[in-house]
């Protein structure tokens, strides 16, 4: 039987490029669709202990990054490797839109235990979506729990 996906696969929230942090409690990873607005695109990620930013650090977990142009390669997702980093710049190139997934694997764990499960991004242009998935508690779209503070 086919049901919606939204609360049973994935959770939304749009408008994330303005440094909002959002939580991986409920799910175990996060694919950010990031879309250009014109030239060069500097994105970076951020985690942290809670809502606040406590205790920020950006380790350097991202190496790889989807991109998609629609009108390149039939809008066919193709993947760009970089060297590790908390953040990259991609380049002015044909790709209007770029996916980055944070896997709760790759959350870091402070000196005192705690995993820092609040994750930023932030991007200097363009506007992000984060798409939470594979997530931990299914349930009715309209019980979803909010996923910033």
């Amino acid at each position: 039987m086919i049901s919606e996906g939204l609360g049973r696969i994935f959770n939304v929230r749009h408008n994330t490029a303005q440094g909002t942090w959002l939580s991986m409690r409920d799910a175990a990873a996060i694919t950010y669709l990031v879309h250009e607005v014109d030239g060069a695109t500097v994105i970076s990620l951020a985690f942290a202990n809670d809502s606040a930013g406590t205790g920020a650090t950006s380790p350097l977990v991202i190496d790889h990054y989807y991109g998609m142009s629609f009108d390149v390669q039939n809008g066919v997702w193709h993947r760009n490797n970089i060297t590790a980093a908390a953040g990259f710049t991609k380049p002015d190139n044909t790709d209007d839109v770029v996916a980055i997934e944070v896997l709760e694997t790759m959350c870091p764990t402070t000196a005192a235990g705690v995993k820092q499960q609040w994750v930023r991004l932030t991007i200097d242009g363009g506007t992000a979506t984060a798409l939470f998935h594979d997530l931990a508690y299914p349930r009715a779209p309209q019980n979803l729990r909010s996923v910033s503070a």
